[in-house]
Formats: structure tokens, sequence, C-alpha cells
């Protein structure tokens, strides 16, 4: 895919990058920042003067993601790592929940029963043979 192409791209799709980056962490956003300024000094370096186009409007879009965060208190989106996480404390809560259940209602559910009625019981289950 060529510069040109890209970049375009990023054009067009700059409100769902804004909205994607602002949902992450600030520190992640920095790093980010960082990340570009570094590719665009190294492009300059080669002057790759597509790739500093890009690498521009990518930029700006990380600045703008940062303000537009900054502004609407925008909390940051969990990771996929947290989700897991959560998901399986809820799978965890529930097993326990439906153990506690479970021997609430077999404890209750138990009859007594004496050893001399069950022996009657396995008698008269053997007489019928």
């Amino acid at each position: 895919m060529t510069n040109n192409i890209r970049i375009q791209e990023a054009i067009d799709n700059a409100e769902a990058n804004i909205s994607y980056l602002a949902g992450l962490p600030d520190r992640a956003l920095a790093e980010k920042l960082d990340t570009v300024h570094l590719q665009m000094k190294l492009a300059d370096e080669k002057r790759n003067t597509a790739a500093i186009e890009l690498l521009e409007v990518w930029r700006s879009q990380i600045i703008e993601a940062r303000i537009y965060k900054a502004e609407n208190n925008i909390a940051d989106a969990p990771n996929e790592i947290e989700l897991a996480i959560a998901g399986i404390e809820t799978v965890v809560a529930t097993t326990e929940e439906r153990k506690e259940i479970l021997n609430d209602f077999k404890t209750e559910a138990k009859p007594s029963v004496s050893k001399a009625q069950t022996q009657e019981d396995s008698d008269s289950q053997l007489s019928l043979f």
C-alpha cells in the first residue's frame, strides 16, 4: 500500500481513529506520540517526504485524541487482559454461589434413614427375584 493511500485512509478515518485513541490511557498516547516523533526524525534523515506526511497526520490525530480525552474526561478503555480477568472472576464467583446453593439443597433434602429401614428395603428388593 502506498503512502498516499495510507494518508488518504488516515484522513478519511480520522474521527474513528481519534475516538479509538481517546480511549487509550494517556501514558499510551504519550508513548505513541514519542514513537511518531522518532519515526519522523528517521524519515527526515532519509528524506522520505511521503512518510513524513503520513506521520504528521498520525501525530495530529494523537494530539487531537489527547485534547479530546482531556476536555471530555473520557475514561480509559479496559484492555483485553482486564476484561478476561473480570470474566474469570465472574465465573468463579458464580460457581461458588452455585456450590453453596447445591450444598444447602443437599443438606435440606437428606431424609433421616435408619440402617434397619435401609436393610428392609434391600431385602424387599431381593425378594422380587
